[in-house]
């Protein structure tokens, strides 16, 4: 049980990471975003150099996937709610 649960950990790591070096890539506007989809395909190739079946490089990418839209989803609310302030009560 302690090694799936480490796998499962070590998992939910990298996704997150590489999720967050997508969701990172659109916000950028100079040529630094390619930087950030470099570092996700580095984290994905340690991923899968670590991992060989095919059940979890699937839930890898699945877990990827839903990190990278919640952290857009993260930071598109940051980005909105410093460029628009809060109307104030009369």
């Amino acid at each position: 049980m302690g090694d799936n649960m480490k796998k499962g950990l070590w998992m939910a790591l990298y996704s997150a990471g590489c999720g967050l070096m997508l969701s990172i890539f659109p916000f950028m506007k100079s040529g630094v975003n390619m930087i950030f989809s470099v570092i996700a395909i580095v984290i994905a190739i340690f991923y899968f150099k670590r991992s060989s079946s095919l059940r979890s490089r699937i839930v890898f990418v699945c877990f990827g996937l839903f990190f990278f839209i919640f952290f857009t989803l993260v930071i598109a609310v940051i980005l909105y709610t410093k460029n628009h302030s809060l109307p104030s009560a009369a």
